[in-house]
């Protein structure tokens, strides 16, 4: 009888030591089943919206397919999962909803850091690490002849801004201290503020970077001036429950910030360099931090 004790508890102690092995292994199962469920179904449901435009997330009329820094993004987590990338698409609107009822496992879609975090989605998301630092720009036509450098330089000048943007929040709230210094144009049409500036009915659009650097690749005559504004950092948004894979996302993100790869997606879309500059949110007063909290991204 003492023998047979003594072996199983050998067996016993033994079996402890390999599931200890396995399990420094393949930590990040232990939370939850959200990346087992990922994992065996083969690939990642992402939340996305066309309508952002680029370089963003947009339609490629020539693949015929989606196409953006964003995009690239997604891709190359999935790779380094192992999985394939499904992208959905989803009114912006209409994210949270579609990601609190599991109809995508992930949203990547210009999402601001804490920026679901008020009104009916507080608490229900957490966020993954930053993939990318936004700010807001000013784009002037080259040879408007006029000198802007920053939003002083814009009293008593047309700006369009779009609507609900961190643009608009930022010329928003410096009219407010100033007077309404600013002669301010408010659109979700972004086509037509930027077809107003092109042709001079408005002398400066107030625009996410990315935004800004792409209508410059798209338009030579466009430039982009001063220094960046308000920088805030963008993320990947994953239900509360699910931390294996916000650590499974995480952990892909940081190799590809460690390994260069993600730098090499941000040059191919002319996105880099204002990385290398910018500080998070979590360095700025919290009065500026105020005018940023309620706004959304560019629709």
């Amino acid at each position: 009888m003492l023998k047979f004790v003594r072996k199983l508890t050998s067996l016993v102690i033994y079996t402890g030591l390999c599931l200890g092995a396995v399990g420094n292994i393949t930590p990040v199962f232990g939370d939850d089943s959200s990346l087992g469920i990922v994992m065996r179904r083969g690939h990642l449901r992402v939340g996305i919206d066309a309508a952002i435009g680029g370089p963003y997330m947009f339609w490629d009329a020539k693949t015929q397919y989606y196409n953006g820094f964003e995009l690239e993004i997604i891709r190359e987590i999935a790779s380094r999962l192992n999985i394939e990338p499904r992208p959905i698409n989803v009114p912006w609107s209409a994210q949270p909803e579609s990601l609190s009822s599991r109809q995508v496992d992930i949203l990547i879609s210009a999402r601001e850091e804490g920026g679901l975090e008020s009104g009916n989605t507080k608490g229900k998301f957490i966020e993954t690490t930053s993939y990318y630092r936004n700010a807001q720009r000013l784009l002037v036509r080259a040879d408007s002849g006029i000198q802007v450098r920053s939003l002083r330089d814009l009293i008593g000048k047309r700006a369009g801004v779009v609507a609900n943007s961190g643009g608009a929040a930022i010329a928003e709230t410096y009219n407010k201290n100033r007077g309404n210094a600013i002669r301010l144009f408010s659109s979700r049409d972004l086509d037509r503020m930027v077809m107003q500036l092109r042709d001079r009915q408005l002398d400066a659009l107030i625009l996410d970077e990315p935004v800004a650097v792409w209508q410059v690749r798209n338009n030579p005559n466009f430039t982009v001036v001063g220094e960046p504004l308000i920088p805030i950092r963008l993320v990947a948004v994953i239900n509360k429950e699910d931390v294996s894979l916000k650590k499974a996302v995480d952990r892909a993100l940081t190799e590809m910030r460690q390994e260069g790869k993600l730098e090499q997606i941000l040059k191919r879309w002319n996105l880099w360099e204002g990385q290398k500059t910018l500080k998070s949110t979590k360095d700025l007063p919290a009065m500026v931090l105020a005018i940023i909290s309620q706004s959304s991204v560019s629709q």
